[in-house]
């Protein structure tokens, strides 16, 4: 699927009963097949060491020169689980690049349909705003009830707009 544009026609999808079921199973299956994923919570998170884009060339570099001077690692360093690590990292990223393509499509999807949600949305608040000023019997509760999502904007002007401070 191409990118839509804000201009382009709408993008129309239905999700059947049928392909939910299919597509949760799927990764029900997925979920199962990687049970060996862990969880961490936040403060865990903050204090893992990374091993980003930035060190994989000094992790690369660690483990050329295990390899050539093993006399040189620490002796609590076990290199048969070492490299069990290195193994399943390289996978886990094999993995993590392939689902990384299908969610961000996903998040893509979702966020043009977000958009063709919600611009009738607001389309339609302005038309209970403008029927609330006219007095339409019913508007100003539907619209009473909906600006609450815009609570940093003020609703009417001011009578009296504030002056200036007079300078000391």
């Amino acid at each position: 699927m191409t990118t839509p544009a804000a201009t382009d026609s709408p993008v129309s999808i239905v999700i059947t009963p049928d392909q939910k079921t299919a597509i949760l199973a799927k990764i029900a299956d997925l979920n199962a097949a990687m049970s060996f994923l862990v969880g961490l919570t936040d403060d865990q998170r903050r204090k893992m060491l990374k091993l980003g884009d930035k060190t994989v060339g000094f992790e690369e570099k660690c483990a050329s020169y295990m390899a050539s001077r093993p006399d040189l690692i620490p002796g609590f360093v076990e290199l048969n689980k070492l490299g069990q690590d290195r193994a399943a990292w390289t996978d886990l990223g094999d993995i993590q690049r392939a689902l990384l393509d299908l969610y961000q499509r996903l998040d893509d999807t979702d966020m043009v349909l977000a958009h063709q949600i919600y611009l009738p949305d607001l389309s339609f608040y302005q038309n209970v705003q403008l029927a609330a000023k006219r007095s339409v019997p019913g508007a100003q509760a539907i619209y009473d009830d909906l600006k609450a999502r815009f609570p940093g904007h003020p609703h009417t002007a001011p009578n009296n707009p504030p002056t200036p401070a007079a300078k000391a």
